[in-house]
């Protein structure tokens, strides 16, 4: 009986304690990499405080058709909603030559996987940090691996560093729009895994907040059973 009441009393200690947590990182966890405060969060990208990145192609291309770029694609908001398809093609065509790109024979550009091009909206006043994340073939497919992947972050991290300017910045979970990695799917979990990797490898250490906005109900997303797992692969 004595037994019985101790392992009630312990169960119920352990549930509350666990409810406790989960209330606690239910909206969002903070974490510390190479002293850059990185807070993860649900929500919408395009309602958050702070330079936006956003995935493009290496083209930076704004046909937004549903057959170049998709219309539910971040990249194709942008261009939609938040942007002026004038203006974005002004920044690329400007770093571009500051690059010294040239043009291809379909008169687009082909910038490296992981360039940051900072663009300033009038459309909303908001600057976006467009990422050249994917390359696309002949079919607009994006195809890529995790090794590629990896590489693109890595860059990616040395080039907001470059151009950030004390800002907070915000991404994406990026690379959950991709379906064809030709390594297998990835989770969500494996690609914020991986971007707080790179960001821990890479050697950059922000003065500013780094918010990662995972897009969906919060509901879903055990945020508080995250914290630790991160702790543990950032110390791999």
């Amino acid at each position: 009986m004595r037994i019985g009441v101790v392992l009630v009393i312990f169960v119920v200690i352990y549930s509350l304690i666990y409810f406790a947590i989960g209330r606690i990182f239910r909206d969002s966890v903070n974490l510390t990499i190479r002293q850059t405060q990185v807070v993860i969060s649900c929500g919408d990208i395009f309602e958050a405080s702070g330079w936006k990145i956003i995935g493009c192609d290496t083209h930076f291309d704004t046909r937004v058709d549903d057959i170049v770029i998709s219309k539910k694609s971040l990249h194709g908001q942008l261009v939609l909603n938040h942007g002026k398809k004038e203006e974005i093609e002004a920044v690329v065509e400007n770093e571009a030559k500051r690059l010294g790109l040239q043009k291809k024979n379909d008169g687009l550009y082909e910038f490296p996987l992981g360039t940051v091009i900072r663009y300033d909206s009038s459309v909303d006043n908001q600057t976006y940090l467009m990422l050249a994340m994917t390359e696309l073939n002949i079919q607009h497919e994006a195809h890529t691996n995790m090794a590629k992947f990896e590489l693109m972050l890595m860059k990616m991290w040395t080039e907001i560093d470059r151009v950030y300017a004390s800002n907070d910045i915000v991404l994406p979970v990026l690379g959950t729009g991709i379906s064809r990695f030709d390594d297998g799917p990835k989770d969500r979990e494996a690609l914020l895994r991986c971007m707080l990797c790179t960001l821990n490898s890479s050697g950059v250490s922000l003065k500013s907040k780094v918010d990662i906005i995972i897009y969906g109900d919060v509901k879903d997303i055990p945020m508080y059973e995250y914290k630790n797992m991160f702790h543990m692969t950032l110390r791999r």
